[in-house]
């Protein structure tokens, strides 16, 4: 290392995670070691990952950090300017990253290339302090061997532009990690529902829509990187800080974490295959002990099913019926959360959040039936004309999503069996989402399949 090269030092070292090598090296081996029993089917290059001290973050980081290839050889960090507001990108000037375990050099020909770019500027005083890079490091340093890194600071820039920037620095050895915390400091209900819309956005890949973080600008620009490479996300983890620490904080001041890799796109839809009847009493259990401890005023905590399909991530709704009319149904069409917590959730949400209907009461218990649906993953339907789109729906099979600008809408695949002339199910649905009855001819189409079953 040449004398007089610099080094950005450590900001964060005792605060946010062990100053001390041992300990930490230790601490990120834990972490890492949780998500071994589970090993990953495919490596990704592109990532997302939170950036809270440790003790709160790194349980759902490390889901992302176990799926970084080990022969990756160059690193982009990309994170948000947290001290100090510029335009432009913040490309550092700093030769080496220092951790407690040790210094990891800078990649000196791609910030080269980076710094000609008009986008590109040293923000004096946007590193320094910055914690949003800082705590992978570690991680990494753990992980690779003989790697360099390209640290980058989003200041008020597009994300297009900036994955235009970074796009053709890219190769099939280098890994792009969009460093990221969800919501800040909503209770944890709020929390979960802004992280889920969130989620929804990042893995429907509509880069232009929802996101509350301070990463935003870091996680759009990886989607426009991941679609640009024909990459869909995959949801690896989604929790706040009282899931992962309650013994730090109540349930009223959260912040939200979600981990994300971007992954080849499969042959198949992420079809929700049948389940078992066992797993289907299971869910249908676990969704009528949910809604009745909730109208009771109870609560408890359900431990992971035996089910191990039931650990993993599918979108979900609960439907509740009383004399065979609705009563209340709510769900999440895209995969956020395991299968059973999808279930408990919307459970209590179908019971309790459904605008439509007022609250379930003890006394209607006896009379309601509870119907569980598990959602294929959404896949946009391309169409040329209305006609187009008639031919393709497929009645009493694919449940539908209507997107318009920001309004949305969905049916499920059984309201078929009420609506089944699919002009009709548009225009309802059309209305469902606060539009005109045939504004369905201008809205993005997407479909979905779903198994569901009931008491």
């Amino acid at each position: 290392m040449p004398v007089n090269e610099k080094i950005r030092k450590p900001a964060v070292a005792g605060q946010f995670y062990p100053s001390s090598a041992k300990t930490l090296r230790d601490d990120v081996n834990k972490y890492l070691a949780a998500e071994k029993t589970n090993p990953p089917l495919q490596n990704a290059n592109i990532l997302i990952a939170p950036h809270a001290g440790y003790v709160f973050s790194a349980p759902v980081a490390a889901k992302a950090y176990t799926r970084i290839p080990r022969n990756t050889k160059t690193v982009f960090l990309i994170g948000p300017s947290h001290h100090k507001w510029f335009e432009g990108i913040h490309v550092t000037d700093a030769g080496y990253y220092e951790t407690p375990l040790g210094k990891t050099a800078v990649n000196k020909e791609i910030i080269a290339k980076l710094s000609k770019h008009p986008l590109a500027l040293t923000a004096q005083g946007a590193e320094e302090k910055e914690h949003c890079l800082e705590v992978h490091l570690p991680f990494l340093q753990v992980l690779l061997d003989n790697f360099t890194i390209v640290p980058i600071i989003t200041g008020k820039v597009s994300a297009k532009a900036a994955a235009e920037m970074l796009m053709p620095l890219i190769d099939d050895k280098t890994a792009v990690i969009a460093s990221s915390d969800l919501s800040h400091f909503l209770n944890q209900d709020q929390a979960r529902s802004t992280d889920d819309a969130t989620v929804s956005t990042i893995l429907s890949g509509s880069a232009g829509g929802f996101m509350d973080g301070c990463g935003e600008t870091a996680m759009r620009t990886v989607m426009h990187i991941a679609a640009e490479k024909g990459l869909a996300a995959e949801l690896l983890d989604a929790r706040t800080s009282f899931e992962t620490a309650p013994q730090h904080g109540g349930p009223g001041r959260v912040v939200g974490y979600a981990a994300v890799a971007f992954v080849k796109k499969e042959a198949n839809d992420g079809s929700a295959d049948d389940f078992s009847p066992q797993e289907k009493e299971h869910m249908l259990k676990l969704a009528r002990k949910t809604l009745e401890n909730a109208v009771n005023g109870k609560s408890a905590g359900v431990p992971p099913p035996d089910f191990p399909k039931l650990t993993q991530y599918y979108g979900c709704f609960v439907t509740l019926k009383s004399f065979g009319q609705l009563r209340g149904c709510i769900g999440n069409i895209e995969p956020v959360r395991p299968l059973y917590k999808s279930v408990i959730e919307n459970a209590v949400n179908a019971a309790f959040h459904d605008p439509r209907f007022p609250k379930v009461k003890a006394s209607e218990l006896g009379d309601i039936v509870v119907e569980v649906s598990v959602l294929t993953k959404p896949a946009q339907l391309k169409f040329t004309s209305p006609d187009d789109l008639l031919s393709k729906l497929i009645p009493f099979e694919h449940g539908v999503i209507l997107k318009f600008g920001s309004r949305q809408s969905t049916f499920l695949p059984q309201v078929w069996e009420q609506l089944p002339h699919k002009l009709i199910f548009l225009e309802q649905l059309s209305m469902k989402a606060g539009m005109g009855k045939d504004e369905w001819k201008k809205a993005d189409v997407w479909v979905y399949r779903a198994v569901h079953f009931s008491e």
